[in-house]
């Protein structure tokens, strides 16, 4: 029997301690350490947006199935042919590849470009899985520095620092727009044309929204670009008194044959984007217009419109994307005067707290994204205010 003498059995406590809280602050490290990965991995991780369930067929989509083809069912059918597909995706073992779907956007100046970005970093932001794609002028690319003497584009450098910024900062994926009508001369804006994102062949489906805007809720637009019914090409009818100009939203599937169909049609006669597409696709199925208070695009001008009653929260969370298409002001990122813009406002003071909010929000996201004041109002706009 080995006897133990009183320091050793007091450095045996003190060993049996220090290793019991060593092992006990190890572990809650290790603890706190796979809580902070998995907070990080749930904050950078792409947010999936589910099939909606029957019950609730998506609200923003199911609010155009009475007068769109695109989500109308064949005669006999039950139900809706979005809403089989939508269940067909429910199935165990369905997926999908989000890396064959793509937000677009197609820049034709350099006023555009920060209106795109701003759209992108806000899908990243709201971590939407879907890629992000700009075109952009080949010339821009191309375009060498000019020599003492020479014209230099003043805005070009600008551009170029934002494309970079682009690709670095929300992962978006930049591609040279070749001229869309071939020795139509100096690369003008009018030279490209939207019919070029049918040349991306590497996506299965591709979503242009119309820019400036505001994205609220990237999810309803999520799940039209992954899970509406496959057609060559469907655009957004954001009114029954819109008619024809469905500008706001273009849904389509890209196809070399139809983009050289286009490009034949337009060298012969030559037309505005919308002309081309409608022209090429007036049988095509159309988004109607929401009936249920969701919408996928709305505008601001619907605020010029608003009666007693109106509600600035509804309007707000059942809108997942607001366009600046106002009748009254030449757009978001311009510094208009105060009483042009104090004429421009809303009669309806609960509007009107909208108005003035996606304006200011405006102004603060394309200084933080772009790093652009807003630009000063030119003479010669005074007859975009009405």
């Amino acid at each position: 029997m080995v006897l133990l003498t009183g320091g050793q059995v007091s450095m045996a406590i003190s060993s049996a301690i220090v290793f019991v809280f060593t092992s006990a602050l190890f572990f809650s490290g290790y603890v706190l350490q796979q809580r902070s990965v998995k907070g990080i991995q749930d904050a950078i991780k792409p947010r999936l947006p589910p099939p909606p369930p029957p019950s609730t067929l998506p609200t923003p989509l199911a609010s155009s199935m009475s007068s769109s083809r695109l989500f109308r069912g064949a005669p006999g059918s039950k139900g809706h042919a979005a809403y089989q597909h939508y269940i067909s995706h429910q199935q165990p073992g369905v997926t999908v590849d989000w890396n064959r779907l793509a937000y677009v956007q197609l820049v034709k100046s350099h006023d555009e470009v920060c209106n795109a970005i701003m759209l992108f970093g806000e899908l990243h932001r709201l971590k939407s899985p879907a890629r992000r794609v700009l075109l952009f002028p080949q010339s821009w690319a191309l375009e060498k520095q000019a020599k003492k003497g020479e014209y230099a584009d003043p805005y070009l450098d600008t551009s170029r620092r934002l494309l970079r910024m682009a690709a670095r900062r929300y992962r978006v994926e930049l591609r040279p727009a070749e001229p869309f009508v071939k020795g139509s001369g100096l690369e003008l804006p009018a030279s490209y044309s939207l019919a070029s994102v049918f040349r991306l062949v590497d996506y299965e489906r591709a979503l242009v929204l119309a820019t400036p805007g505001l994205l609220l809720d990237a999810t309803p637009l999520d799940a039209l670009l992954a899970f509406s019914p496959l057609s060559s090409f469907a655009a957004l009818q954001t009114s029954p008194e819109a008619g024809d100009a469905w500008s706001d939203l273009l849904l389509l599937s890209p196809s070399t044959e139809l983009y050289s169909s286009l490009s034949e049609v337009q060298t012969k006669h030559p037309s505005s984007d919308l002309e081309l597409l409608h022209g090429a696709f007036r049988e095509s199925p159309k988004i109607g217009p929401p009936q249920s208070g969701h919408h996928l695009v709305s505008s601001i001008s619907m605020l010029h419109e608003a009666e007693a009653g109106f509600n600035a929260s509804a309007f707000l969370t059942s809108s997942a994307y607001i366009r600046f298409s106002d009748p009254k002001l030449p757009g978001p990122e311009y510094d208009v005067p105060y009483f042009d813009r104090v004429r421009a406002r809303p009669r309806n003071k609960d509007a009107d707290w909208v108005w003035t909010k996606l304006y200011g929000n405006f102004a603060q996201k394309r200084m933080d994204i772009c790093g652009l004041d807003l630009e000063p109002w030119r003479e010669g706009m005074e007859d975009g205010l009405r």
